[in-house]
């Protein structure tokens, strides 16, 4: 459940006075996400995406999320640009929490996806490249290689409780060592999603893309890198089986809408391990700390340790086309 806030219909309404969007007829909260409160939103001319940003997304780096998903949305990509108020701001504020309204996006994302879905996905995420990778304002990767150490050290104090998870971060200390002498350090960059897993890419019943969402990890860094992060979500099970024909029908479907230079092929076996070993660590935290009260279940990062041992036997990025 995502509605970790509670919204009342007064205090929406007494929000909504502040854009020019009509009346409001009907809220509704929204059970997907897991981080954020979100609501559906209904007024007399549209219907609109209420999000609370709870305590796990960086308030100071809101105003970012807000400006790039307006300039994606105005610049005619399917991103759920913010609706701004009279006075031209976009966040606000509803019982203590910050708050943006933002613009409701059609479709769902695909429950089980094919090579369809995963080719429509690896088009728009090429698009996502080239409409927003020139989006001037610049922000850090929050989870890139610089804190996987942390990410590492974080989880040590429970790990002394579990065989598997120390023989885990053991073997990614080296892992990390490998990674990081070997990370390239000029290669095309932009703005970029960082987190283009299924649930953020909705889609219509023929499997065409009308909507990403959830930019909150989005930052600023290379191309190949966000195409990495997503061929560890599109191209293989829930598991972490590896699905090469849904690999290459991504990466292809990328690849001729904006073509990879020689040196980003050549650095995908790099970038998709490097994402591997990111999720697996988060994931391996909330495993460790899961309190079993909690509504929601830890993912568990023994699929994204499998993805990463795939990645290690591609030695040229070719291979990912199939």
């Amino acid at each position: 459940m995502a509605v970790f806030t509670q919204v009342s219909l007064e205090d929406a309404r007494d929000y909504l006075r502040a854009y020019d969007i009509g009346e409001l007829v009907h809220l509704e909260g929204i059970e997907e996400g897991v981080s954020n409160t979100n609501f559906k939103v209904e007024t007399t001319t549209g219907l609109y995406a209420l999000t609370l940003f709870e305590a796990a997304t960086p308030v100071d780096d809101l105003p970012w999320f807000m400006d790039y998903t307006l300039y994606l949305d105005r610049k005619g990509y399917p991103a759920p640009g913010p609706a701004l108020k009279r006075d031209g701001s976009s966040l606000g504020e509803i019982n203590g929490k910050p708050c943006a309204l933002i613009k409701w996006l059609p479709g769902r994302w695909p429950r089980n996806p094919d090579e369809r879905h995963a080719a429509s996905a690896g088009e728009y995420l090429a698009k996502l490249h080239l409409i927003g990778g020139d989006f001037a304002q610049y922000r850090e990767n929050s989870m890139g290689p610089q804190v996987w150490p942390h990410l590492i050290a974080r989880c040590e104090p429970r790990a002394e409780s579990s065989p598997r998870a120390q023989a885990i971060l053991a073997e990614f200390r080296e892992e990390l060592d490998f990674l990081q002498a070997r990370w390239p350090a000029d290669l095309p960059s932009g703005a970029i999603h960082a987190d283009y897993f299924t649930d953020n890419v909705l889609m219509n019943d023929d499997g065409q893309v009308t909507g990403v969402i959830d930019y909150y990890y989005a930052c600023t860094d290379f191309f190949a890198y966000d195409l990495a992060v997503a061929l560890n979500a599109w191209g293989f099970t829930p598991g972490g089986q590896a699905q090469p024909s849904m690999i290459a029908a991504f990466v292809n479907a990328y690849h001729a809408t904006r073509p990879l230079s020689d040196a980003e092929i050549a650095a995908l076996p790099l970038f998709a391990r490097g994402s591997a070993v990111r999720f697996t660590l988060t994931r391996l935290y909330d495993l460790l700390n899961h309190d079993p009260s909690w509504v929601v279940k830890p993912k568990d990062p023994e699929a994204f340790y499998r993805r990463l041992d795939y990645h290690r036997g591609i030695t040229d990025g070719r291979a990912y086309f199939g």
